[in-house]
């Protein structure tokens, strides 16, 4: 994992270049000389020296070339195999190397490097049980090897046992307590573990060692999100930003973060920022719309929603927020159209149903209405509002058993809400049973006195009719 802690902001860059070409250059001369050499004086020593020159600056088919003529003359050096090893981890041929490897530990069981490098092999061939046993043969060997340790919790990691994982690199930092990629590697494990307070402790110990590590301050922003500090993680999102400006992830949670404190302007300047370095992409249009409906501004919304949905056409929640828009607009064909698309991709949404629902009942679509709100009770049975709203429907729908009972079970829900005593009152009025509604008014006025007025039943009987019509 990169740091970046080997930049220099404020040392002479020009003299350290041309020190480093220099020293290079020096290095190099003396490497074609003894490549020279070689031809006549096959010196396993200047081989050695050649092999790592060429293994330390990537050259990796010329190290090995050299590692062959090494083992040519000197078949049973352990260290040779084990380097050969090395050089075809590093050219990416995982499956020859473990041959090495092993012809290395054949040499040489006692070599707990060999172990833990045939263990980082067998990891990038994803053999991660195998990988395991070879770092744990290393701790037998070296219960203190924080090499051996720290690899095993990456492999951990991998396997998402992340417990385990933690227990390695803490094992390390006891080792070593200023090891900066343990404590990394901590914050993100305890994150997984939903130890929140852990991991921003971890990722902060480890910034303390290398604090121009984005991607340190990136994680932690996520992790201080997550525990609702939202502020601070906008501060953390900005010091990634700030290190390396063209990290859309960054810039799209920061705005997530803006959003969640209700500053949506820097919301939506995070997002278009997000979407300049990754185009088309249907969270960060998702979340716009989301930012210019919250803002009321419901054109440029549908706008970008229906971008959202160009770029992800399986995105319910993108129909859903489109459709929301239109809601608002009165255009409840349009929002029902969106609703019915996000239900083929999300059935059990009961917020879905009940916009839906809303829809259809402002058009008059009474029977399409009921059978909305009876899927919204179905999927959230404890929404009063939801049995309240039902059981109006059915009343339009003139089903006044149902809408009693729908009624019934608002009041059960939330017995201190007057509304529904006085749909229920409506029922009994039609139904000639006129005492139970005036109880049912009464009861409502009980509970909502600011509602209450003064009647005769006998003189002010439209009144009261007209009362409840108007409600």
């Amino acid at each position: 994992m990169k740091d970046y802690d080997d930049l220099d902001f404020f040392g002479d860059e020009e003299t350290d270049s041309e020190k480093n070409k220099n020293k290079k250059s020096e290095e190099l001369e003396k490497i074609l000389k003894l490549e020279e050499e070689a031809k006549y004086n096959f010196d396993a020593e200047n081989l050695e020296e050649i092999i790592n020159f060429y293994f330390d600056n990537y050259e990796f088919e010329k190290a090995l070339s050299y590692v062959n003529v090494l083992l040519d003359i000197y078949p049973y050096s352990t260290d040779a195999w084990h380097k050969k090893a090395l050089i075809l981890d590093s050219l990416g041929k995982f499956s020859e190397a473990i041959e090495y490897f092993e012809k290395a530990i054949l040499l040489d069981p006692t070599d707990k490097e060999i172990y833990i490098n045939k263990g980082i092999t067998l990891d990038n061939l994803e053999k991660y049980d195998q990988a395991l046993s070879c770092f744990l043969k290393a701790v037998e060997m070296d219960p203190y090897n924080p090499d051996a340790l720290f690899n095993m919790g990456l492999t951990y990691e991998k396997l998402e046992k992340f417990t385990e994982a933690a227990e390695c690199f803490e094992s390390v930092l006891k080792i070593n307590s200023e090891h900066k990629d343990a404590y990394y590697e901590l914050g993100y494990c305890f994150d997984f573990l939903d130890m929140l307070t852990e991991s921003i402790n971890a990722y902060d110990e480890h910034l303390k060692y290398s604090p121009l590590n984005y991607t340190a301050w990136y994680n932690r922003g996520i992790v201080l999100n997550r525990t609702g500090k939202f502020l601070k993680a906008i501060e953390s999102y900005e010091m990634c930003l700030a290190l390396r400006s063209n990290f859309p992830s960054a810039w799209y949670n920061c705005g997530n973060a803006y959003a969640s404190v209700g500053r949506l302007h820097k919301a939506i300047e995070c997002y278009l920022k997000s979407l300049e370095l990754k185009k088309d992409d249907p969270f960060t249009l998702h979340n716009l719309g989301n930012a210019y409906e919250e803002l009321g501004n419901f054109e440029m919304a549908i706008s970008y929603f229906s971008e959202a949905i160009k770029a992800d056409h399986y995105n319910y929640e993108s129909y859903y927020g489109r459709g929301n828009c239109y809601f608002n607009f009165g255009s409840y064909d349009k929002a029902i159209e969106d609703f019915n698309s996000a239900i083929i991709l999300c059935k059990d949404y009961s917020e879905i149903w009940y916009l839906k629902a809303d829809a259809e009942h402002a058009l008059g679509k009474i029977d399409d209405a009921v059978k909305s709100y009876s899927m919204v009770v179905k999927l959230d049975d404890k929404n009063y509002d939801a049995w309240y709203d039902y059981g109006c429907a059915l009343f339009d729908a003139k089903n006044l058993t149902l809408s009693m009972k729908a009624f019934d079970k608002a009041i059960k829900l939330n017995p201190q809400w007057h509304e529904p005593y006085y749909e229920k009152a409506k029922i009994y009025f039609m139904k000639e049973n006129t005492e139970s509604g005036i109880e049912m008014v009464e009861k409502a006025f009980e509970l909502n006195p600011s509602d209450r007025f003064e009647y005769d039943l006998e003189n002010d009987w439209k009144k009261l009719l007209q009362f409840l019509v108007n409600r």
